[in-house]
Order: structure tokens, then sequence, then C-alpha cells
């Protein structure tokens, strides 16, 4: 895909003039990324789903790093931005053993999960097993799910809307030579208790399912494998239980041609009411089976056919009934296996599909998710593996592994940007130019750009959605003298870059470029008393903060310093081809230097706030107060010293709870005060 969109253009018109030229780049803060997470000897990340409006949890297991021989489960929260909370691990004295996730749901009464515990018994038995556990990650239950079984495992879980349970696996009766896995799942009430199990003893070989779906009439929908004819070759199987665990119908998939069979390992139903399974074939082809609703075949395709490896280990279905699914990929003559997502059209051809880690690195997809925001795209968590030398041997060791993207799997963010300039022989005509990047409007599931002209003629549009954006450039033609601010949108899935310019026909704008700044404890604020620069009509600024930051055009712009002293703040103004500069040396003195009223208090009130960074709410509380006070309240400020917020506190009360979910992001100062004393005084960041 080109990084340099094109406009449509009527005109076939080379215009051999560059009179002036003005230029700019919106920016946004980044939404997407590629994070890994280390900090133990080994750790995958498994599953993920969404928590709240602005973070996801993650869940699997880790290697302790004294043992490759001791792993545990564990749980995490990831911000829309890639920040990622403690790790939790999961312990408890009625986890005795290794304790392993493989997939979990968040309900009313806390997370669900499911995988397998190895009690560390002289028989080394390993459990299906399910856990409950609290907002908190500690463990409130758990249950072994076959406790006649020597070696089982629960690969997925879901829930209907009365609470029920299902979990599907495989179980290996302990009385089989040799021991086979066979199908195994199970209906539990909301409260644990088992209401019944299927066992599948029909197929001889290695069997499981690794998909369930609940079912309207409350039974369920298992997807998985079966194998027949021994390791080499396998079948898919798909299975209608009802809500009393008989089978309702079973659909077994045989793609036993050339060098083997197929797998499933993921399940969605269709917004066109059927389903989609996803997995591979038995010697390394990525597989989506599309059915109806009785689970009879619609298509199959297998994707990916000059790679060497490839698979797709989860599916979901779009309500435009196009399909995601991901997994990994692996091509010839390279030593990386790479995470995958795809995307197919409901009549299974392919659309488009993304290749993510590095070259030398195996990095596996494992589960994903939609995101919360913005919505439309797609956060897959996964394993990046490096190879190292542990106790002489070489050792896979794995970080967990989380991507987000946009709705085209892609990182980036739309940036718009263009150039304009004046025909000399026709004044009154302007040559615009496209310069953005990362809309790709050319492309399935791709952008498109709006261009309005501000002079209240038609807007142009092209694009996903409108006329191809076949050209660069576009002519257009003002009939009065004015400022004019023209304005590019770049808008690709949810996320939309504007840029606004000034254009200026007959109309000598003479900006003159003016800031004053007030510095609270090196973070300074500064304000914009330029004249002439018609900021609603296009006119734009450019900060240089004399520090060697990066430069900013925020109107009113807050910048921290980290060391004392005297800095060449410069404003640049532009409107048009004018442009002012103003430039003075702001003095910083404060960095380090506590407040007048520092921020533990006085009379040995120590005042804690926290977090910071905040997002939605903010905590203050009095620590150890001798006495309960009077009352007091809390004030938040703006840099300007606008008060923005202000809380009376119970005097019963040592903390408060502030909600600041409503406020820009940005920096605030707070005061805490009682009796007209001032407790604490001190900054706070508001993030999102």
């Amino acid at each position: 895909m080109k990084n340099k969109e094109r406009f449509n253009s009527v005109f076939a018109i080379i215009l051999l003039f560059e009179l002036f030229s003005i230029s700019g780049y919106a920016q946004t803060q980044q939404k997407y990324f590629e994070k890994t997470v280390s900090g133990y000897l080994s750790i995958n990340a498994n599953s993920v789903l969404n928590d709240s409006d602005t973070s996801y949890i993650i869940g699997g297991r880790l290697h302790l790093n004294n043992s490759f021989n001791t792993f545990k489960s564990y749980f995490a929260r990831v911000s829309c931005y890639g920040e990622l909370s403690t790790i939790n691990i999961l312990e408890s004295d009625t986890v005795v053993g290794d304790f392993g996730i493989s997939d979990f749901i968040k309900t009313d009464y806390g997370f669900v999960l499911t995988g397998n515990l190895s009690t560390n018994d002289s028989d080394d038995t390993i459990y299906a097993m399910i856990a409950k556990t609290n907002d908190i990650f500690s463990i409130q239950g758990l249950q072994k799910i076959v406790s006649e079984s020597n070696e089982d495992m629960g690969y997925s879980l879901t829930q209907n809307m009365a609470g029920e349970i299902f979990i599907g696996g495989y179980y290996k009766p302990p009385f089989l030579t040799p021991s086979r896995d066979k199908l195994y799942l199970t209906k539990l009430a909301s409260n644990g208790d088992k209401l019944w199990e299927y066992k599948n003893w029909t197929y001889p070989y290695n069997c499981a399912f690794r998909a369930v779906l609940p079912a309207a009439d409350g039974g369920c929908y298992a997807a998985g494998y079966v194998n027949v004819y021994g390791s080499s070759l396998g079948d898919i199987i798909f299975i209608k239980l009802s809500a009393t665990g008989n089978v309702v119908w079973q659909k077994v998939y045989s793609f036993n041609t050339g060098n083997g069979g197929a797998s499933a390992s993921g399940l969605a139903a269709t917004y066109d009411n059927g389903f989609v399974l996803c997995g591979s074939s038995n010697y390394g082809h990525a597989r989506l089976l599309k059915t109806d609703a009785a689970g009879d075949s619609i298509w199959s395709r297998e994707y990916f056919p000059n790679e060497q490896i490839s698979t797709f280990l989860k599916v979901a279905a779009l309500p435009d009934n196009n399909i995601v699914a991901i997994g990994s990929v692996k091509s010839y003559g390279v030593s990386g296996i790479d995470m995958l997502i795809t995307k197919v059209d409901s009549s299974c051809n392919l659309l488009w599909h993304r290749r993510y880690g590095s070259p030398d690195v195996h990095d596996y997809g494992y589960d994903f998710t939609p995101t919360i925001e913005p919505k439309g795209g797609f956060v897959v968590v996964g394993r990046a593996d490096t190879i190292a030398m542990v106790s002489g041997q070489n050792w896979s060791l794995g970080r967990g592994y989380i991507v987000k993207t946009n709705c085209m799997g892609l990182l980036t963010l739309p940036q718009a940007a263009y150039t304009v300039a004046q025909d000399p022989a026709f004044p009154s005509r302007f040559l615009f130019t496209n310069q953005s990047q990362y809309a790709y409007p050319d492309s399935i599931d791709g952008g498109h750009y709006i261009v309005n002209w501000g002079d209240g003629s038609a807007p142009f549009l092209c694009g996903q959605g409108f006329a191809p954006c076949t050209q660069d450039n576009l002519l257009h033609t003002y009939q009065a003298p004015g400022i004019y601010p023209v304005t590019l949108q770049a808008i690709v899935c949810n996320d939309t870059s504007t840029l606004t310019r000034a254009v200026c026909l007959g109309v000598e704008p003479n900006p003159q470029a003016q800031y004053t700044y007030n510095d609270f404890g090196g973070a300074v604020q500064f304000t914009n008393l330029s004249q002439n620069a018609y900021f609603a009509q296009g006119g734009y600024c450019v900060w240089d903060f004399g520090d060697g930051s990066p430069t900013t055009t925020q109107l009113n712009p807050t910048h921290t310093y980290t060391e004392n002293g005297n800095y060449p703040v410069t404003l640049t103004v532009v409107v048009c081809q004018d442009t002012s500069v103003y430039m003075q040396f702001v003095q910083v003195q404060t960095v380090g230097v506590s407040p007048p009223f520092f921020e533990g208090g006085q009379g040995g009130q120590q005042v804690v706030v926290y977090p910071n960074p905040a997002q939605n709410l903010l905590h203050f509380t009095l620590q150890n107060p001798l006495t309960p006070p009077a009352g007091w309240s809390v004030s938040l400020f703006t840099p300007a010293g606008h008060r923005v917020l202000h809380n009376t506190v119970s005097p019963a009360s040592a903390t408060a709870s502030v909600e600041i979910g409503h406020l820009p992001v940005g920096m605030y100062f707070y005061t805490v005060q009682s009796g007209g004393v001032v407790l604490a005084r001190g900054k706070v960041a508001v993030v999102r």
C-alpha cells in the first residue's frame, strides 16, 4: 500500500508555478501498539477480554524465574494505550500444584477460568478445572472437572443468558492402554454444580473440543477435532447439544486428501445465522469452514498455500458478514514465525492479512477481542519467543505479546497534510496537493478524504464510499477576496486526522506573535496573545520551548521543564504566506522547589493523593489525623488559575474520591483545605 494517497481530479493541467506553499501535519495520540510482557523466565498471554471502557484483561501462564518445572497462572490489566498493570499471580491455599489458564470469562460474580492443574502427585495427575476469582484476581474457589481421569484439559468456556457455564476440552480415561484423548464437554449451573457431562469414545485417537458457544435453547455448540486414522490425519467435528446434554446433530468434516486432514480451534456465530470454524490442516495450512445453522458446510478453504506453515486459532464474524481470524504464519527460508491477522469476505475471498513480530523470533497469536476505543479494531495476545541457553540447554523463552490495531489490522494513524500554491496568472485559483499518509483510500477497508474549501461551496470527497482518489492535485477558485479556512480530513476506520490552514485572496493578514507565561513548579503555562493570527480561519502557531523537546502547534500549551534555567522560547505564527516570530527567554527557577505548602500538609496531617496520573477517579486521604477534621474540601485548578472543581468532604470522613472523567486531558493543581488552612497543594495529571 502507498504511504502517499491521491486526490481525484478532473483537471489535466500542469501548473508551472510556486508562488508560495504551506504544509502541516496533524498529530494525534498514539492508539495502536505492540508490547511484550517480560520479567519471568517465560510468560504467555493466552486469553484476552474487554474489561471496561479503558482497559483489557489478559490471562495466561508463566514460569517462575527459578525453574521451568513450575508454572503459575496470572492476570493483568492493559490500558487502551498499552500501559500494563502489575502481574497478578493466582495463588491460593486451594491451589496445590501447577496451574495453567486456557480461557476465561467475566461474570456478575467475578472471573471464571478453565485450563489444567498438575497436582505433582506420584502419577503426575493433571485435572481439567474451573476456578472463580474476584475483581482483584484472588482465587475464591477451585473445582476439578473430571476427577476419575489421569489427565484432562479445559480448553474453552462460555456462559449463556441464564448464567450456566459450558466447558469443552478432553479427558484421558485411566483404564485405556495406550491412553488417548477423548471428547469431553460439561455444563455447570451458575453456582458451579455439574448439570451433565458429554463424553465421546467413538474416535480411537487424540480428540478434543477447542471452542464452545452457547445456544438459545439452553444447549451449546462445540467444535474441535477427532482422529480416526492415527496421529497424522484428523477431521473437524462440530456438534450441537441440547439443554440436557443430548446430541441434536453432529457433523464431521473430512479433508483427508494429499498430506493430511484438518483440526478446528475456533468457532463463531455469523450474522447470517450460520457459523464459521477456524483451524488448520494437519500439514500446516490455515483453514476456514463456513456452515449454515444446521452445521452443513457452505464452503471451506485453505489459505497461504505458498507459506511453509500457517494456522488460525481464533475467529470472529463481523456485522457485515466478513470474517477475521488470528494465528501465526511462517515463510520458507526464514527462521521466525509471525503473528497473523486475516480478513476474508462472506464468500471466503481473502481481503487482507497482516503479519507482526521480529524476523528471527517466533511470534504467535493465541486470542483476540474487538477494541473498546476506538471501535472496529483488534487486540491480539500471544507469545514472542526467543531461544536462549539455560542450564546448558536451549530453551524457548517466551514473552507475552500484545498487539492493538485499527480496523485494517494496522498500527498507523492517518496523518492529514497538504500544500497549497496560488496561480500567479489567475490569483483567485489555488492548487492543493495532498501529502497525507496512512489513510489508504484505494484499499479494502480503507479510508477517505473530505476537503472543505471554507467558502460555502460543496466539499470534495473521495475514497471508500465515494469516487476513487486517482490523482494528487485539486484546483479550487475563490469568488471574492478573503481569508478562507481550508480543512482536510483524512479518515480511516474510526480515526480522523484534521488539518486546517488559511488561504488568503487579496488580503494581507500581518500577524503579530506575542505570548506571556506563568511558572508552576517547572510546569510553564503559555498564553498566546498574538494579534491578527486568524486562528479560527486557519492561521496556526508553532512553539519551540528551547530545551530540545519537540515543537507543538497547541494554541496555549503547558510545558514541563526538568531543569532550572533560561530557555529561549519561540512562538511562530503563520497566516497564509505571512509569518511572525516572537522569542523571549523564559526563566524557570522552581524545578525541585516545594510549593509554599508542601504536599504533606501541616500539623502532622499527611495528605495522600492517588493515582497520579489519574483517569476517572482521584482519591485524597488524610493519613492518621489526630482528630477528625471539622470539615475539609478539595479544589482543582487549571495552570491558568481557573477553578474547575470544588468538593466539600464530610467532617467524619478522612477520604474523598473525586470524579475527574469529565475534565480535559492535561495538568491540574489541587489544594486541600480545612477551616481556611491549606493542608496540601500539588500537581496531578489527567490522562485517558
